[in-house]
């Protein structure tokens, strides 16, 4: 689901228009015969492979070029006015160009990048074509001049065991019908007024908005192996934010994301009001709670939070990635060397599929047919029994990893990496939830504390490290009552310390995450045996001197 994995990536989601109706490939070279943009891409592309060339230098023996045609729609209001409402239209083409060799070409070091640029919107087919060259050109001049810096690199250098730096894949032919969204840009803003206005109700939350963005968008790609490849999609993303101060000035923030592929699967505007309230009073009762000066013990992170944490500490090491020459050992962070070895519980099973769209009921960012490769995804075992034994990975390969499973991505620039789609994490010996607030207190009492830590939502935190708990509660031990807690952010957790996970829940949830390629964590609770947070030690600002203008009399 391209369109929205895009959108959870940069927080945005575009409405793209298509006219027309689908067309079909010709059989002869896979190039639809009324499909301008395809034929510009595929008649340059092929020219370039012919005859592109720089005095005694090598031709390319391999060139991808990938076009994206997004329009946009786009809402935001505020306590009842509307503060933005537009519609935009873009296309973009992302170039990779190969000189070299599969086994050694101009990728996989330091500061090498494609070339990205605009297309013409018009169909224009000696417009797009000549948009083309021009990029198509520079992007050849810096690849010979990158692989000549690469070649007197190596020579300088003793690399060992440096894997190729590209790897064959099939080529598809396949065209998809134009994606259509039907929607009314006047009744969506007056729905977006309409739920922002809802916060007038709460005189204490400082700031709050609603934002709505939809659309369609439309892919291309092809390449010098074959690849002729269209697709489109459709997605809807809403969001609402609201920002509250404590007494003390701790500023605190909560929000909702509804993600959604058509209009009728988004919540009805009913049950987000009723979000809203939940999402405010909630806010209100955390500027009240307290402020713990530190915790050690053992903490149950609630399915979302605990996508927010295998997020942080474990999708981007499931992915295999090259070194790129000259970044030494800070360029791996990948578990390659871990492969055959546990890394969680013995209970724990990984796959990452991201084929299905939705998981009872929500739609997964990370879910795509085709990858920005032009490589169809496949399901893949990462973890089993907690012993990690697969990779995902794209098509430059690693030393233990050589074919693409089909999960190179972008952001649309620069070049596709292996990158974790939807990743499904499970417990075999999965508790129920009460079950597992009964392990929490004993886990608790055993260490002789008088509670334990409940965490609910997560910020999200920089890979490798977790982010602050929005929602944190104490947990005591004489009778497992409640009592919500605020201001705490964790101390360095190690990567290893999932291998002391102590139970897991039965119930699993989808968290979608908000980095620069979106993927979605499928995870149950998970209860670990002990980490540590501190105060949060920062200087606020004070809060404001007059009150909101809507607790006026």
């Amino acid at each position: 689901m391209m369109l929205t994995q895009r959108a959870v990536a940069t927080c945005t989601i575009s409405v793209f228009v298509l006219v027309g109706t689908p067309t079909s490939f010709a059989k002869a070279d896979g190039i639809a015969g009324d499909d301008v943009v395809m034929r510009a891409m595929v008649d340059e592309m092929q020219r370039s492979m012919e005859k592109l060339s720089l005095d005694d230098l090598p031709k390319p023996y391999f060139i991808q070029l990938a076009t994206q045609d997004r329009s946009t729609f786009s809402v935001r209001a505020a306590y009842g006015g509307l503060l933005r409402s537009e519609e935009r239209h873009n296309r973009f083409i992302n170039i990779r160009t190969r000189v070299g060799s599969y086994t050694m070409d101009n990728t996989n070091v330091l500061r090498s990048f494609g070339q990205v640029g605009t297309l013409p919107l018009d169909d224009d087919y000696v417009a797009l074509r000549h948009a083309i060259w021009l990029l198509l050109d520079q992007d050849y001049k810096g690849a010979v001049e990158t692989l000549t810096r690469k070649e007197a690199y190596l020579k300088s250098k003793t690399v060992v065991d440096r894997p190729d730096d590209f790897s064959a894949a099939p080529s598809v032919q396949k065209s998809g019908p134009p994606a259509k969204l039907d929607l009314s840009p006047a009744e969506w803003e007056h729905r977006i007024v309409q739920l922002s206005k809802r916060f007038e109700r709460y005189g204490k939350i400082q700031n709050s908005s609603v934002s709505f963005m939809a659309g369609t968008v439309t892919d291309w790609i092809v390449n010098s192996e074959g690849t002729r490849l269209r697709s489109s999609d459709t997605g809807l993303w809403l969001e609402i934010k609201a920002r509250i101060q404590a007494p003390d000035g701790m500023p605190l923030s909560d929000s909702r994301t509804y993600l959604a592929e058509t209009p009728d699967q988004l919540p009805t505007i009913e049950k987000m009001q009723t979000d809203i309230d939940e999402m405010c009073t909630s806010l209100v009762a955390l500027s009240e709670a307290e402020v713990p000066e530190q915790y050690t013990g053992p903490i149950l992170f609630e399915a979302i939070a605990a996508g927010s944490v295998f997020d942080a500490l474990l999708a981007d090491a499931l992915c295999a990635r090259p070194v790129p020459l000259g970044a030494g050992r800070w360029g791996d962070d990948s578990l390659e060397k871990k492969l055959g070895l546990r890394i969680l519980p013995r209970s724990f099973q990984i796959f990452d599929d991201p084929g299905p769209k939705q998981f009872e009921g929500t739609v997964l960012a990370g879910a795509y047919k085709y990858d920005d490769e032009a490589v169809k995804a496949h399901r893949v075992s990462i973890v089993e029994k907690g012993i990690l034994k697969n990779l995902v990975s794209a098509r430059a390969p690693t030393k233990k990893v050589k074919r693409s499973t089909g999960h190179g991505r972008n952001n649309g620039f620069g070049d596709a990496r292996a990158t974790a789609g939807c990743l499904y994490v499970s417990d075999d010996n999965a508790l129920s939830q009460s079950e597992l607030k009964e392990e929490l207190i004993q886990a608790a009492r055993d260490e002789g504390l008088p509670f334990a830590l409940r965490i609910t939502t997560l910020k999200p935190g920089r890979s490798g490290s977790l982010g602050p708990p929005v929602y944190a509660y104490k947990v005591f031990v004489d009778d497992g009552r409640e009592e919500l807690v605020r201001g705490l952010q964790f101390l360095p957790v190690e990567r290893r310390a999932l291998k002391r996970i102590l139970a897991a829940g039965r119930e699993r949830k989808a968290y979608n995450t908000s980095g620069s390629v979106a993927s979605t964590i499928i995870a149950p609770a998970i209860l670990f045996e002990e980490l540590e947070l501190t105060k949060t030690e920062t200087e606020f600002d004070k809060l404001p001197i007059l009150p909101s203008p809507s607790t006026r009399p």
